[in-house]
C-alpha cells in the first residue's frame, strides 16, 4: 500500500510542477534583437514579433529596465529602442517582452566596452554557429515536468504491479 501512496505523490507534485511552470513559460524564439550583439552604451532595437498590442521589453541590461514597444509600420509586431547600460558587464541578458497577454523571450549579448581599432579584422574563434538540432532552443521545461510526471508514474504502476505479483504468490 505504500508504493500506491509514493506514486500518487509523485503524480501529484509532478502536475504542481507543470501547473506552477506552464503559466511562467514564455514563447521563445520571437524576439528580434538588432544588432544581437552589443557594447554599454550601444542602442538596440527590440522587435517583439507576436504582438497585436503595444507592450514592453525588460531586460537587466537596459537603461531603465524597459522600454517602451509600439507599432512600427517597417516591422511585424512591435518595436522599441533601447540603450545598454554603460556598467553591464559582458554575458548574455534575457530580454523579456510582454504586450497584452502574450510573453516571449529573447536574449542580447552583451560585449566588452572597449573599443577596438576600426581597421582590425575580427578573428573567428569556435566552431560555426549551426545550431544542434533540436537542442539549439534550450530546455523547455514544461515538457521535462511532463516527462517526469510520465516517468513517475510509470515507475508508481510497475511497483505496485511487482506488489500484487508478490501478494498472489503467497
Amino acid at each position: 500500500m505504500r508504493l500506491g501512496k509514493a506514486a500518487v505523490f509523485g503524480l501529484v507534485v509532478g502536475a504542481m510542477t507543470v501547473g506552477l511552470a506552464a503559466p511562467a513559460m514564455a514563447d521563445p524564439g520571437d524576439v528580434v534583437v538588432q544588432p544581437k550583439q552589443a557594447r554599454p552604451g550601444d542602442k538596440i532595437t527590440v522587435v517583439g514579433k507576436k504582438c497585436a498590442v503595444d507592450g514592453t521589453a525588460g531586460s537587466l541590461a537596459f537603461v531603465g529596465g524597459a522600454v517602451p514597444l509600439n507599432g512600427a509600420e517597417e516591422v511585424d509586431g512591435r518595436a522599441g529602442l533601447a540603450t545598454i547600460k554603460n556598467d553591464t558587464f559582458p554575458g548574455t541578458y534575457t530580454i523579456l517582452v510582454r504586450c497584452g497577454g502574450h510573453r516571449s523571450v529573447g536574449e542580447i549579448v552583451v560585449v566588452d566596452g572597449k573599443a577596438r581599432p576600426k581597421a582590425a579584422t575580427p578573428t573567428p574563434q569556435g566552431g560555426a554557429g549551426t545550431g544542434f538540432g533540436g537542442g539549439a532552443g534550450g530546455a523547455d521545461t514544461v515538457l521535462l515536468a511532463g516527462g517526469g510526471v510520465l516517468l513517475l508514474g510509470g515507475l508508481g504502476i510497475g511497483a505496485m504491479a511487482v506488489r500484487r505479483r508478490g501478494d498472489l504468490a503467497a
